[in-house]
């Protein structure tokens, strides 16, 4: 379509068209009929010859069309040229006198033209069409024109013959007049509702977009549960698709008893219950922590018309909440461990000297000589070891440097093969990536940590299986993975993995997990553990490489 072209008056040039082809057509038809059953008429041929000039002529306005485009002058052209065809057909059908003939047809064509056009230009083809009917008419009383058939317009006065013009004239004006007025509002109602349309549609898109930039989930339900509307946010953390969630309950969806859909009125209902969280299962396989809200969709009609629910994602707060009452457990730890080497220590300084004063002495035997040995090297052991306890409940201030953890894990997966720890049906693997793996860290913390998980993946598979240690480089970190085949960890069980004296085995202290978590906290790490009861568990340590490490060192962040 051309520049500047109006839809609108396309459409309407276009229905202008299709009824003049079907009009012509009809008078062909007409015509046919006629003269194959009557004898008396005039010779149809110069019908014809008019009928296929109409023909033409509307071809040469579909090229017009499509040339040039939807355009007042092509359509002002148009009612020029149909009011010629009328005028044409008026004289062929004996309508030069009494008789009306084709007559309505002026009108007709000035009412498509007041539709099509301004009312300025709709006046003119009421003019025009006068003006053409009064040229026939005044053109076969001169005899210019043969009348073809009978006529009484050679003898007709020529007031007559201006009253004729006059009637015809007054009527194509009215229909002008009445017409371009109703094209003009239908104009008016047109644009308003174009208007209208636009901004509903761009209220559409504000709110679709609002709806959007929520960094909320949003559901709406109908009074059953089922779900009718879900933004584009609910549906990513629910890990599944906008059209998928429609039409389901909020029941299956959560799969949680309290959106059921007879106890969401009750949930409203009582204050109470507006709040709640439950745990979501997501489709990849994580435990999601939904925080919701439920309230009553208003409407208009004092019947409730559904439920608005708000959720979020609640993982990482939780998260981060589990963390700081961690943080306080291992505080708690390192105050406990401290009171006690000092409770310890003094009477074991005391033990240990008094035990080598009496060695001192000449008058014991031999097998007192070697009890006091006993007590003293005990004292000894006992007070290094709590000095070990207390230097890992304690935060850490050991020096680190750059250590190629490829190297350092490799060579602890050699000597784990080799450990009693090791039984007939175990089997340990190692995976990594080639490679240099630099972190700034303590080698043998990180010992520690590797030996802590190891050894409780291979407690988890007491009757065998396959440990996998992995190594690999994940953007700005090393990621150590330790994956058994063991027993699994249930969901409460992992959210107290790490806390302090918590153990899921009789014979752990439940300190293992709570130093390698600490350790991997200190290297500005992270450590994460996936499980489910009798499918394994995955633990997953991250530590930053020597280059991302720097960049925290130098942004300020303690070590």
């Amino acid at each position: 379509m051309t520049e500047g072209a109006n839809p609108t008056l396309e459409h309407r040039l276009k229905r202008l068209m299709l009824f003049r082809v079907v009009m012509v057509t009809t008078l062909l038809l007409s015509a046919i009929a006629v003269e194959s059953v009557s004898e008396t008429l005039l010779d149809a041929n110069p019908l014809y010859l008019l009928i296929i000039a109409t023909y033409g002529l509307t071809i040469v306005y579909v090229v017009a069309l499509r040339w040039f485009g939807p355009r007042e002058g092509l359509a002002y052209a148009q009612v020029v040229l149909d009011l010629f065809v009328v005028t044409g057909l008026v004289y062929l059908t004996s309508g030069t006198g009494s008789r009306l003939g084709f007559l309505l047809l002026y009108p007709m064509s000035v009412l498509s033209g007041s539709v099509l056009l301004s009312r300025r230009r709709a006046l003119y083809s009421a003019f025009t069409a006068a003006s053409l009917y009064a040229v026939m008419l005044w053109a076969v009383r001169m005899g210019w024109l043969q009348p073809q058939g009978p006529s009484d317009i050679p003898w007709v006065q020529a007031r007559s013959l201006v009253y004729l013009v006059f009637l015809t004239g007054l009527s194509c004006l009215t229909v002008a007049l009445i017409g371009s007025y109703l094209a003009e509002a239908v104009r008016r109602a047109d644009k308003k509702l174009v208007a209208a349309e636009e901004q509903v549609a761009d209220l559409r898109v504000l709110n679709q977009v609002i709806l959007d930039s929520i960094q909320s989930g949003l559901l709406t339900t109908d009074v059953s549960g089922r779900l009718l509307y879900a933004n584009r946010f609910g549906a990513a953390l629910l890990g599944k698709s906008q059209s998928e969630l429609r039409g389901q309950l909020l029941r299956e969806v959560f799969e949680s008893p309290r959106l059921d859909e007879r106890v969401l009125p009750a949930s409203v209902k009582h204050g109470p219950w507006r709040r709640f969280e439950i745990a979501y299962r997501h489709p990849d396989g994580r435990d999601v922590d939904v925080g919701i809200s439920v309230s009553p969709l208003a409407t208009t009609e004092p019947t409730p018309g559904g439920f608005l629910l708000v959720f979020q994602d609640l993982t990482e707060i939780k998260r981060l909440e589990r963390e700081i009452v961690m943080k306080e457990k291992l505080a708690a730890v390192g105050e406990m461990a401290a009171a006690l080497a000092h409770e310890i220590r003094n009477p074991l300084g005391s033990i240990s000297g008094s035990a080598q004063v009496l060695m001192s002495e000449p008058s014991i035997s031999k097998e007192q000589g070697q009890l006091l040995a006993i007590i003293t090297r005990e004292s000894t052991r006992l007070s290094d070891t709590l000095g070990h306890f207390l230097g890992q409940a304690r935060p850490g201030s050991s020096a680190r440097a750059p250590v190629d953890v490829g190297a350092l894990i490799g060579e602890a997966v050699t000597l784990l093969r080799n450990a009693p720890e090791v039984g007939l049906g175990h089997r340990v693997e190692f995976k990594a990536e080639p490679g240099a793996h630099l972190c700034l860290a303590d080698a043998d913390q990180l010992v520690q940590v590797f030996w802590n998980l190891a050894r409780n993946g291979l407690e988890a598979m007491p009757g065998g299986g396959v440990l996998l240690v992995t190594l690999a480089r994940r953007g700005e970190d090393v990621v150590l993975g330790f994956s058994d085949q063991g027993r699994g960890i249930g969901r409460e069980e992992q959210r107290r993995i790490f806390e302090p004296f918590h153990s899921g085995t009789p014979t752990g202290t439940g300190l293992g997990l709570a130093i390698v978590y600490r350790i991997v906290r200190e290297h500005r790490g992270d450590i994460s553990v996936r499980s489910l009861p009798g499918a394994g568990t995955h633990f997953e340590v991250r530590l930053p490489l020597v280059a991302a490490a720097d960049q925290l060192q130098a942004s300020g962040v303690p070590a």
